[in-house]
């Protein structure tokens, strides 16, 4: 479902397709990315043939080293759109602990009940750090940069969206360093803004008694990305600032945490297809390259898998030395059937997955789910194509 077989094209399309004009201006014909290896999905290249550029996954047993560019942007996100479409009818199939077989809706990452998931651990998160922590302080950092280019046009979205990543992983040491001493984890959450273009928010939840966190302390994080991001600029990243305006919001009364981090999220309750298409667009963007719209630090999952133990064993993490609380996780989170079962060590059984069923017209067609996976493959690129502007 993740990647179509080379060579094959969808039998059927109920949804529309967008025309260039309908995204937002200057953006439906760039390439989605121009910067030379640059990982994309199949259906947001194109490779050379001895017919010319295809897409890639229509062309036939392609020439492994032909060139390989990235296709409009107006058509990667139609094919987004097309992608998505096509989980409506997509289900999953397992195998239970008694031989027996269960069904269920295939799901994406863009589909409104994720936003529900993503608030739910959230909300985890939050109960599991009033268990452990001393107070908390949440502070949310901004990153952004200009869409437009050194030539005045718009950048090629996915190359700006690399870049601002980039960044963030640049700038992570001098936040460890701000943070040194402090217990803290963090959300990132990628955000659109009108134009199409994205901008990332990192949610750092600090463990702060004594309300010791002030946003100055952060200057030299934004400093360290505004340094490796030519497009950032200072002022929008609160440098020429006293307190850093909007690049680093301070906030020690989080009533709700799950509803304050899913107001970046979005999507709750409509499909993303019926969204602006400058939200499409960005989703297109995210899809295309793999982007996780939403993730945690390595201690936030950890703490909402300590919280999701407690809900659905009774049990608390630390029981038997924390053994059976490694023994669930291990299990892939599926508890055992009751909590005799998880202190005696019993093996309540596994599932395994056997098939992937997509239904259309009343005919079943079957997939093997061990050939999915998001499968990323670097373009050739025109280096120099999309010179990023420079702000001051």
């Amino acid at each position: 479902m993740n990647n179509r077989p080379p060579g094959s094209e969808p039998s059927y399309r109920r949804i529309s397709e967008l025309e260039p004009h309908e995204l937002p201006a200057g953006t439906a014909r760039r390439p989605i990315a121009v910067e030379p290896g640059t990982g994309l999905r199949d259906e947001a290249q194109l490779v050379e043939t001895v017919d010319g550029m295809k897409p890639l996954h229509l062309a036939s047993d392609p020439d492994p080293d032909a060139e390989r560019q990235a296709r409009p942007v107006y058509a990667v996100v139609n094919e987004w759109r097309d992608w998505f479409d096509s989980y409506r009818n997509a289900h999953i199939e397992f195998t239970n602990p008694d031989g027996e077989t269960v069904r269920t809706r295939l799901e994406n990452s863009y589909q409104p009940e994720y936003g529900k998931r993503y608030y739910g651990k959230l909300k985890g998160f939050e109960r599991e750090v009033e268990r452990q922590w001393r107070g908390l302080t949440t502070v949310m950092l901004t990153f952004s940069a200009t869409n437009e280019n050194a030539n005045g046009n718009r950048r090629c979205p996915a190359d700006h969206m690399r870049g601002i990543a980039d960044g963030w992983s640049a700038c992570r040491k001098a936040l460890h360093r701000v943070l040194d001493g402090f217990t803290w984890e963090y959300a990132r959450v990628w955000e659109p803004h009108q134009s199409g273009y994205g901008h990332l928010h990192v949610a750092v939840f600090v463990e702060d008694p004594e309300d010791a966190i002030a946003a100055e302390q952060f200057r030299p994080v934004m400093r360290s990305y505004v340094g490796r991001v030519g497009p950032a600029g200072s002022k929008a990243h609160g440098l020429n600032a006293v307190g850093m305006g909007d690049a680093v919001s301070v906030n020690q009364d989080v009533n709700n945490l799950g509803t304050y981090i899913s107001e970046y999220i979005g999507i709750f309750g409509e499909e993303p297809t019926e969204r602006p298409v400058s939200e499409q667009m960005f989703y297109a963007v995210c899809w295309a390259t793999g982007t996780r719209r939403v993730d945690f630090s390595n201690g936030a999952h950890e703490l909402m898998a300590m919280d999701r133990f407690r809900q659905e064993t009774g049990l608390t993490p630390s029981d038997r030395g924390g053994d059976c609380f490694e023994q669930w996780r291990g299990e892939g989170g599926i508890p055992p059937a009751n909590a005799r079962e998880a202190e005696s060590g019993a093996s309540a059984g596994s599932w395994s997955v056997s098939s992937i069923c997509t239904v259309r017209n009343a005919e079943p067609s079957y997939s093997d789910p061990t050939a999915g996976g998001v499968r990323l493959s670097p373009i050739d690129g025109r280096p120099g194509a999309d010179p990023p502007a420079h702000r001051d």
